[in-house]
């Protein structure tokens, strides 16, 4: 018997219509995996499961839990449902949770609201909360803040404060997007084994189809907020009957054609040598010697022109100081950064020359735009770092060609950062690194975030402006698949060190090193069998 029925649900807001006759069903012990591209529904349909829809919005249809039609329950009663029954798992963990309650507090909220428990209760079942997420109090304190815990703590916290009464559904809507494959592939086992002990439902939410193959027992595809495509799924991927399903399925094993076309020149770009990265940290107490943590451990690679080359490891092992320090942004106690034969020292006046030649594009595209400023405003900003600046026509032209070179129009440049989706606000951040035609491009997790066909374009245009410009990408990202269709020699980077080099396909076919072999292992894919299918 199913525990959650959506019959015929249907939402507008403001008059517009948002999702259309969605029909779901979950079961105990069951996972349902929902997948689509932004703006599919995916998230609108969890919420209106969850009865959090916002302002001015119109639902119909049945939500039947236990029996019970949720949509048409009262507000007071909805209280009840949520957190006690049902629990959910936002996207993003850092957003979900207080900075100024302690994660211990914050659990222990759950608990005492839905139950009439005392303060000694109620740290009890925190406790015992956080051993079954695997977050130990012996190691993990309830004392402690989020800001004190890694991505995939914090995550594991959100999960806790959601199971914390052993709901009987947990919603979790792109619970790993953000995470490293290792990271990913825990919480995703950890998410399976709570719906095998506790017999609980999981709706899990992504746009990730090598997840939900992995992990959903059913699948539904949605798109334009319609349900194209439903079933077990393994139906689904031996089966597919719907052309978006497939075009979903091609796009997330997608490989830019003219990746391996290209050949590399012998002149190196980028020559970092020995480089050392340290930090101070706080003294315990007054009269303690001074110790430090060394985030970077003598890291020596390079870059040729026209070459994309792969970083990757797990949260903190040093990327994105690595990043920082090659930027210019970080101090460095050892070692050196040399670009085109001009050395990079961090607080030191590098010539706009050497500022010209590199320009890095950021994972969050929203986040590194000032909203109050025109796309074309922002676009332009590089510009400044010109030794013989064009004059304010010429920089107009300038940010138009860029735009259309990109995929986008003219006219865009008027607009600003909010009225665009992901994909379009990536370009736009891609156009920026490209309106001085740099040597070298930084790509900070720049696709990790994206739908996968979204995805596939960006990438494709990132191969084709690398032929035509000559331009080499660091390509730094937590998803291997993605490293491995794009790049073609790889950095594996653990405890600040580069544990193996070598060609992409050469390390993933015949990694050396442990570390890389257990990356490799804990990348999501497509079983085979459903690959094969045309």
């Amino acid at each position: 018997m199913s525990l959650l029925t959506v019959k015929d649900l249907q939402v507008s807001i403001g008059g517009k219509s948002i999702l259309q006759d969605i029909d779901l069903t979950v079961s105990r012990g069951r996972v349902l995996g929902i997948v689509g591209e932004s703006g599919s529904g995916k998230s609108m349909t969890a919420y209106a499961i969850m009865r959090l829809l916002p302002d001015g919005s119109e639902l119909s249809g049945e939500i039947l839990f236990n029996d019970t039609d949720l949509a048409a329950a009262s507000e007071e009663a909805m209280c009840q449902v949520r957190g006690r029954s049902i629990g959910m798992v936002f996207q993003e963990p850092m957003t979900a949770l207080n900075p100024l309650h302690t994660i211990g507090d914050q659990i222990a909220e759950t608990v005492r609201i839905h139950s009439k428990v005392g303060r000694a209760e109620a740290l009890r079942i925190t406790l015992d909360t956080l051993r079954r997420v695997e977050l130990p109090p012996e190691e993990f304190p309830p004392s402690r803040y989020p800001h004190e815990l890694s991505g995939g703590q914090r995550q594991r916290v959100v999960i806790a404060m959601a199971i914390a009464l052993r709901p009987q559904l947990l919603i979790a809507d792109e619970p790993t997007t953000a995470l490293d494959v290792t990271t990913q592939a825990q919480l995703l086992s950890l998410l399976k084994r709570l719906v095998d002990t506790d017999q609980m439902a999981l709706i899990l939410i992504s746009h990730d189809l090598a997840v939900i193959a992995n992990t959903a027992d059913d699948i539904a595809v949605m798109r334009n907020g319609v349900v194209v495509e439903s079933g077990s799924t393994e139906n689904i991927f031996n089966h597919m009957q719907h052309p978006y399903t497939v075009s979903l399925l091609k796009a997330s094993g997608h490989v830019p054609e003219k990746l391996a076309a290209g050949v590399l020149a012998d002149e190196p770009l980028l020559v970092v040598k020995d480089l050392v990265r340290d930090y101070r940290l706080p003294r315990k107490r007054f009269f303690d010697a001074v110790n430090y943590f060394r985030a970077v451990d003598n890291v020596s690679f390079t870059i040729k022109r026209g070459e994309n080359v792969g970083l990757v490891g797990e949260s903190g092992c040093g990327k994105s100081t690595l990043t920082r320090a090659i930027l210019g942004l970080e101090e460095t106690q050892g070692g050196t950064i040399t670009l085109d034969g001009e050395r990079i020292v961090a607080k030191s006046e590098m010539s706009l020359a050497c500022r010209r030649k590199m320009q890095v594009v950021f994972q969050d595209p929203y986040g590194s735009f000032n909203p109050r400023h025109s796309v074309g405003r922002s676009v332009a900003e590089p510009l400044h770092a010109l030794e013989d600046r064009p004059d304010r026509l010429a920089q107009q032209k300038a940010v138009q060609e860029v735009l259309e070179r990109v995929g986008l129009n003219a006219a865009d440049s008027k607009k600003y950062i909010h009225e665009f989706s992901g994909g379009q606000r990536q370009r736009i951040a891609i156009a920026r690194a490209l309106i001085i035609r740099p040597s070298l491009i930084i790509l900070d997790e720049a696709v990790s975030a994206l739908d996968v066909s979204i995805r596939a374009q960006i990438l494709d245009l990132l191969v084709e402006l690398a032929a035509s410009d000559d331009i080499a990408y660091l390509f730094i990202s937590h998803d291997l698949s993605v490293v491995r269709s794009f790049t073609q020699r790889l950095l594996v980077m653990k405890d600040g060190r580069i544990v193996e080099e070598g060609q992409t396909d050469v390390v993933f076919s015949r990694p050396q090193h442990p570390y890389t072999q257990s990356l490799i292992d804990a990348v999501p894919v497509v079983p085979t069998v459903f690959a094969q299918r045309e």
